[in-house]
Parts: structure tokens; sequence; C-alpha cells
């Protein structure tokens, strides 16, 4: 009875928290900015209790390298992650990621999910995207919500010698030596509000001095479009910045279809996805030319069940869709037994950046990369 209207509220939070408004006396919006102001003393008492030494951070013996954002929601860490480890690899690092296994059920400890050449772990247990990330078999991944212990098992099981954090940047648990944050180019800070009448995990006045770089994500190919830094407070300006954009790409098939990327323009599909931004699967997938005929979308983080299938598959079946496109992420949650009558495209996410040369300029200008 109750499930259906927590779900309605939390919907309607989520709504509320991602556009602009000014809140009417006693709506549900002057409700959530008194919660955020409670939200933000927490956050400065934390951060202060840091500056001021009365709690520490712990120092792995190896370069630790932080991706994360101040605006929660869909920045593209993952792509982020997953792009950065191809270049530490490239100037010579063996580098493993650590997550916190946000969703999974992994509670204490620490666990390895890949070792860079097979999954160790299920996504209910390590969550979402370290499962997807290990499912590359490009780079050891373990979770843990101690992320200093997480580290620490990397670099005593996997052989690595570098420590990429995946969302580490309010983790000041653990030190690091290069604190990139990732900024959506449109919004930057979302509304400007704390959540959760708004995105921010904390006000852009108190981050600017641990940010090392800022990666803007899904920037526009057009040159001049404004958005970006020219959104974002004074504070931030001298703070190195490079721009990006993400392009959706066909990653294999589930079953015995072999089509490539390039065969899919033209063709009629059913999409299915439970990501943080459904739209911009669908909006990719129709950059590439696909015809998309419906789009079920699913909550972040969703838990398929069965029936979830079936109707995915006799939509499919209704509109005569050739065939049935996912994301990374939600594949792995998908039982690899179950016939969808069609070919069950994975498709995933690249990010490219408008100056690669110079984001590795920027990396071989810190002090552990050798000459």
């Amino acid at each position: 009875m109750f499930k259906p209207l927590l779900k309605k509220l939390e919907d309607r939070i989520t709504w509320i928290s991602d556009r602009d408004y000014d809140p009417d006396f006693f709506s549900l919006e002057q409700i959530l900015v008194g919660l955020s102001l409670g939200y933000q003393k927490g956050v400065e008492y934390r951060l202060k209790a840091y500056a001021s030494g009365r709690r520490s951070s712990k120092k792995l013996p190896c370069p630790v390298i932080s991706i994360g954002n101040i605006v929660a929601g869909g920045a593209g860490k993952t792509p982020m992650t997953v792009y950065l480890a191809g270049r530490l690899k490239a100037l010579g690092f063996k580098p493993a990621v650590v997550s916190r296994g946000y969703k999974g059920s992994l509670s204490k400890g620490a666990a390895v999910v890949g070792d860079g050449t097979r999954v160790l772990v299920d996504a209910g247990a390590a969550g979402d995207e370290p499962v997807m990330m290990a499912g590359l078999k490009r780079f050891p991944v373990v979770v843990g919500k101690d992320r200093y212990t997480a580290g620490k098992l990397a670099l005593d099981t996997v052989d690595a010698d570098m420590i990429i954090l995946d969302d580490g940047f309010q983790h000041l648990k653990l030190s690091r030596d290069l604190d990139i944050v990732l900024m959506d180019w449109q919004r930057p800070l979302g509304n400007g509000r704390m959540l959760p009448a708004g995105r921010l995990r904390e006000l852009p006045r108190s981050c600017c001095g641990r940010i090392s770089c800022l990666v803007f994500t899904r920037c526009p190919r057009t040159p001049g479009v404004s958005g970006g830094d020219a959104l974002l407070p004074k504070s931030f300006s001298g703070i190195p910045s490079f721009k990006t954009w993400h392009r959706t790409v066909l990653v294999g098939w589930q079953g015995e279809a072999s089509l490539k990327s390039a065969g899919l323009s033209g063709t009629t599909a059913v999409l299915f996805s439970g990501i943080a931004r459904n739209q911009s699967f669908a909006d990719g997938t129709r950059d590439m030319g696909i015809k998309v005929l419906d789009h079920l979308e699913f909550p972040d983080h969703y838990r398929y069940k069965s029936s979830d299938f079936f109707s995915i598959r006799r939509r499919a079946k209704a509109l005569g869709a050739d065939v049935i496109l996912t994301t990374e992420k939600d594949w792995v949650k998908i039982d690899p037994l179950f016939d969808f009558k069609r070919p069950l495209g994975i498709m995933g996410v690249e990010i490219a950046f408008e100056d690669p040369d110079g984001f590795d300029h920027f990396l071989k200008t810190r002090a552990w990369v050798p000459a």
C-alpha cells in the first residue's frame, strides 16, 4: 500500500530537484529547501572537521586519482573512469578502479569484482557499474564502502600501482593526489540548491580548493555554444578544464547476432534502460541512425524481474522491432538464459575529449608520472 505512495513522492522530489523554482509557502518545495539547509550544515561541519584536523585522511602507498562530481546524478563518471584507466596504462601504470559498489549488497570489507581477466562478483553484490567495468576485462575493479581498505586489497592482490576512485570526490577518508570533477555542460550546478531541494552535494565555495581539474561532459560539437565555465562562479576561474562529449557505441550482442554498428543504421528497435539519464541513451541511439519504436524506461539501478523481460519481449513483437537494445549497465542484470526472441544489442558509452593531447599533457605534469 505504501510503496506506490513512496515511489510517487520520490519521483516528485526528483522532478523538483532538477528544475529551477521559487518555493511557495507550505509547499513540498519549501519543505525540501528547509531540509537542504540542514543537509548543508551537516556537509559544512564534516568539511571543517577534515580541514581542522579533527578528522584525518588515510594515505595509500601509491598515487590516487579521484573522479567525482558535486552534483548528484549521471555526469558520466563511469565512461571517464574507463577512459582514464586506458590513458594511465598508456603511461606505463597498472591502475585498479576502486568503487563503493553503490546499491550492491556488500556491506562490510572489500571484494575484488574483477582481476582484469574475469568477473568474480555479480551485480547484486557489487553494484551495476563495478561489474560493468570488470566485464570489460581491461583493468582490475575492487569494491568497498571504505575505499582505503578496498585500495589496500587492490594493491595486495591484483598487482596494481595506481588507484582510481570512482565517485570519490566526497570520500575524504582517503587522501588523493588528483581530483577530477565532472560537470554537465548545460547545467554544471543543477538548480544551485543543495540536496534534496536540488542536486548539489556541496556548495561551490567549499570545494573549489580541492579540484585539480574540471571535465565538462555532454558538450556540444558546435563551437561557441554557451554553457560550462560561463555558468560557474568566479571562484572556479583558474582551474584547468576540458571539454568532452559522449558517443553511443555497440558493445556486443547477447546470443548469436553479429551485426556491426554500421549495420544498425536504419534498423528499428525497442529500447529498455534503468540509468540516471534514460533520455541520453535514446538520443545516442537515434544519433546512430536507429529508428526507436519505443523506450521502456526504468529507475536508475533498477533490479529487473522476469515479468519485465516478458513485457519487453511482447512490446518488441507487437511493434515488429528488428532488435532490442539496452545499456551495458542494464545488461549485467539480465538473465542470460532469457530468450527475447530478437537480437539483444548491448550499447555502451565512450567519452571523447575535444583536446585529448591537452588532457594527456595535464596528466604528464604530475610529479608521479615518469619523465
